[in-house]
């Protein structure tokens, strides 16, 4: 044990000149560093000394305030409206009333209560289709593609209403 303790010190210290009683020290903490697995941090040789100031008041004289406009935004004189699409379910024989329904439920927002999935999951079976809900396009795509990533995977389209 002392031996190897002895051996990590000699290779802490090759870097120093010679093994002298100064040195021995100063050679010593390059050897916990050494055995605790990684180089200690640099001390910094300067010091930085911030010195924040005040104005100060005047006295005898009355403090103007400055006057600040607030930026109005700009308002479009004419809006255009977004086109709507319609997310519609599409019909599936392999299709299972009560998990189809619960997806439902979970992903679009106006089928509040089980009833109203039902009547949409029927509606699917008996023509094929059911519109689901009517939204702007990017949020159409993303009902979608919720819908079929869920399990189990309800398939939908969009259509332009």
């Amino acid at each position: 044990m002392w031996r190897a303790l002895v051996l990590v010190l000699a290779a802490a210290c090759s870097s120093c000149s010679a093994l002298q009683l100064g040195s021995a020290a100063r050679c010593a903490s390059r050897a916990r560093v050494a055995m605790a697995g990684g180089p200690a941090p640099a001390v910094p040789k300067t010091r930085t000394r911030q010195v924040t100031r005040t104005a100060k008041p005047q006295v005898g004289k009355p403090q103007q305030k400055q006057k600040v406009q607030n930026a109005k935004p700009a308002m479009k004189k004419e809006m255009e409206e977004e086109p709507m699409w319609k997310v519609i379910m599409l019909g599936d024989e392999e299709y299972e009333c009560d998990p189809v329904c619960d997806v439902l439920q979970t992903v679009i927002p106006d089928i509040e209560n089980f009833k109203q999935a039902k009547e949409k999951y029927d509606e699917a079976e008996s023509t094929g289709k059911s519109m689901l809900i009517v939204v702007p396009k990017e949020h159409a795509e993303a009902y979608v593609e919720q819908l079929i990533r869920a399990e189990p995977m309800v398939y939908a389209e969009i259509e332009e209403e």
